[in-house]
């Protein structure tokens, strides 16, 4: 053997050892980020039902607050339609007594 045919096969010999390094090195990249893809999709999955489940809340509790606005609205307005009640009780038993005591 002389020593061009030794160098080819040493040549040879590293430029395969060179493409299997790059293709694992390659492939092992092309792992991960599949790997990070599907975690990253998992995760939006996770997110957006968890923003589904908080709208839901939220309306559900606009819903209650606007009941609650209602209901304190027709308080008010029983109470405020008492007092008025009351006074004009009050009125006419201050008359009346009044025109008890002319008398």
């Amino acid at each position: 053997m002389d020593w061009l045919t030794g160098f080819s096969i040493v040549a040879i010999a590293a430029g395969v050892t060179i493409s299997v390094v790059v293709l694992v090195a390659v492939g092992s990249i092309r792992r991960s980020l599949n790997e990070g893809a599907t975690r990253h999709s998992q995760q939006i999955k996770r997110l957006t039902e968890t923003v589904a489940t908080l709208s839901a809340q939220q309306s559900a509790a606009q819903t209650r607050i606007q009941q609650l606005a209602d209901a304190n609205r027709k308080l008010t307005e029983q109470f405020n339609a008492l007092g008025e009640r009351l006074s004009d009780a009050d009125t006419v038993q201050r008359v009346s007594s009044g025109v008890k005591l002319l008398h």
